[in-house]
């Protein structure tokens, strides 16, 4: 991963994409928590938030366009409650990554507070008016599987672009487990 600096609107546009693609191929099941980690650990907070808005418009033109997402309340609470989980789970992420070295564990640590933290968030709004069917185990544990696998995904497109294009994406990184 590259240092959480000012980064080219390359790897936000990268990100962007990549997780609209997917969500796409997915009937939207967007890896919010993936996408949040990922601009944590590679941006500044600024363009997370911001490449977290963009893939969020993004989906929701999706969702109501192209999947015909019902116009109605509960879709457009869901689909805010989205946004506000997702830069939920950005800035506990970034509680993690904010110190010291970038490495497998910290990313590993940040997954798991910027999951518990868009999961929580997303739930206070199912009992505030959206419901809780979605929050069974089984489901929970699905979209975790989700999010771990894009996570892994997009963490390995970062060091793949970093490599290969370092002028567009920044210096490789020095690899650490730990």
């Amino acid at each position: 991963m590259t240092p959480r600096t000012t980064v080219s609107f390359a790897w936000a546009l990268v990100l962007a994409v990549a997780t609209v693609a997917g969500s796409l191929a997915a009937s939207c099941m967007m890896p919010f928590v993936a996408l949040a980690v990922m601009s944590a650990a590679t941006m500044t907070r600024r363009q997370a938030a911001m490449t977290l808005a963009a893939a969020w418009a993004a989906n929701e033109a999706i969702g109501f366009a192209v999947l015909h997402f019902p116009a109605n309340a509960s879709s457009f609470g869901w689909g805010a409650a989205a946004l506000g989980a997702a830069l939920g789970a950005m800035l506990a992420a970034s509680l993690v990554l904010a110190r010291g070295r970038l490495s497998a564990a910290r990313l590993a640590c940040a997954f798991v507070l910027g999951f518990a933290a868009y999961e929580g968030l997303m739930a206070v709004w199912g009992l505030a008016g959206g419901g809780l069917s979605t929050f069974t185990p089984a489901i929970v544990a699905q979209i975790a599987l989700n999010e771990v696998l894009w996570l892994v995904g997009l963490a390995a497109v970062q060091l793949l672009l970093t490599w290969r294009a370092p002028r567009l994406f920044g210096a490789a990184p020095a690899l650490s487990l730990i």
